[in-house]
């Protein structure tokens, strides 16, 4: 028979915990059992530093008949459980006991770090083929000091690749300057990227070396480029060509060498026919190209950068964490990761500062639950709804209207776009593909 035991100095609590077990279970005489499943701690007559000795073996419950947070928050500190209040109720007592059970059973079959791989220490984590392919492109566009275009989902590392790139070139131990167009207003943005001259604004009471003068000799990445405006996008296109501009209010030309490395998440190529994007810039930008493949395709990496992860953020846990569960490893590789690796790393350091066992277990990714393993279709829906969510809150922030058929003829451009790209431009191929006619087709790329 399955036992909890006792750790209280008031008599009654035996019999009120009695009460509320289940048939099957008895209270022991000791906490030393082997089959004891959890210990019940008297934390309004027994120091609360015990539960910090004994919470490494065994569950602890703490019980307290105060309704005061300071005793439930020192009990939690120190490694309870949970915390109960008296009077005990059936329920809540047996429904903890059974989550204990689950728990215990699953950490029962863990993976222990010491039996895994090393944490891998290199700033590019994985070894599947799509990561190696990256590295191998990466390592030869770091020898050629030519702009680089980066693209790939949010989340994914662009910024890591950029910074990799600058430091396995000769640009090595100079400026790394790192531009985000998303976050800057435009009128702040050609400010900040090529500086300005004292008075030449109200409020310039001193002139102000602009980013690309900072980064003079080393990198700039710009990310997000894709969200640049048109009237910085002449500018910046000029400066590519020359590596020469004017800064805001200024009659001398200022000369500077740096190699410019981009990121987006958009389409760029599809934004130059719209006319959102230069597409002289484009091409000028994506002189050389990698992109990042999102995590739901290389989910072989998963296992090394969850490694990687437990290895920088372990120290953040309230207790030491000695491994996961398998199914902690078979809930993280069933899911879409909508956020790439970003969102694994914040799922991660979430699972770690919820820790009630050494082992990390499915009850810290109660956040995951909603992302569940999906069916193709679902899968496919949940890729798409951050994207058309985001540009329809940009219409309507914009005041457009008839936002239906905006959406619809975005996607369908998108959409368009990528099946020719795939058949070579070959018209006929692309509307068999997409089960149109030809002619349907030509009004769609005329339009």
């Amino acid at each position: 028979m399955e036992t909890v035991s006792l750790l209280a100095t008031d008599p009654t609590l035996a019999a009120e915990l009695a009460a509320v077990l289940p048939p099957d279970m008895k209270i022991a005489d000791a906490v030393t059992e082997n089959d004891c499943l959890a210990v019940f701690f008297d934390i309004d007559s027994v120091k609360p530093g015990e539960i910090k000795r004994l919470g490494h073996r065994h569950f602890i419950v703490a019980i307290t008949k105060h309704r005061q947070t300071g005793p439930v928050m020192e009990a939690t500190a120190l490694g309870a459980y949970e915390v109960l209040h008296r009077p005990l109720e059936r329920g809540a007592v047996q429904s903890l006991l059974e989550e204990m059970r689950a728990l215990r059973a699953e950490t029962g079959d863990a993976m222990p770090l010491s039996h895994l791989p090393p944490a891998p220490t290199c700033a590019i984590v994985g070894g599947s083929p799509e990561v190696m392919d990256v590295c191998k492109r990466l390592a030869r566009l770091s020898q050629v000091d030519a702009p680089v275009l980066i693209t790939g989902e949010t989340g994914t590392g662009k910024e890591l690749i950029a910074e990799t790139i600058a430091q396995m070139s000769s640009r090595f131990g100079k400026p790394f300057v790192v531009v985000n167009c998303a976050a800057m207003p435009e009128a702040l943005l050609e400010s900040e990227l090529f500086g300005f001259e004292k008075g030449s604004f109200t409020g310039a009471t001193a002139p102000k070396e602009g980013l690309f003068k900072i980064a003079d000799e080393g990198c700039a990445f710009l990310d997000e480029i894709g969200e640049l405006p048109l009237p910085i996008q002449a500018k910046l296109l000029r400066f590519l060509q020359t590596q020469t501009f004017y800064p805001i209010g200024g009659t001398r030309e200022t000369h500077v060498n740096v190699r410019v490395l981009s990121a987006t998440h958009r389409n760029l190529e599809q934004m130059a026919r719209a006319g959102t994007f230069r597409e002289d810039l484009f091409h000028r930008l994506r002189v050389t190209t990698i992109h990042i493949p999102p995590l739901r395709e290389r989910k072989g990496d998963i296992l090394p950068l969850v490694l990687f992860f437990l290895n920088r953020y372990r120290h953040t846990a309230p207790l030491e964490i000695a491994g996961f569960s398998r199914k902690f490893l078979e809930r993280l590789e069933s899911h879409g990761w909508p956020g790439n690796i970003r969102e694994l790393e914040n799922t991660l350091r979430s699972a770690l500062a919820l820790a009630k066992t050494p082992y990390l277990s499915t009850h810290e990714l109660g956040g995951l639950s909603r992302h569940a393993a999906l069916s193709e279709n679902d899968g496919n829906a949940e890729l798409l709804a951050p994207h058309v969510i985001a540009l329809a809150k940009r219409l309507l922030a914009g005041g457009e209207a008839d936002i239906h058929g905006k959406l619809h003829r975005e996607v369908d451009a998108a959409l368009i776009a990528a099946v020719m790209s795939h058949v070579g431009e070959n018209q006929s191929e692309a509307a068999r593909l997409l089960g149109i006619s030809r002619l349907t087709l030509r009004k769609k790329l005329r339009r």
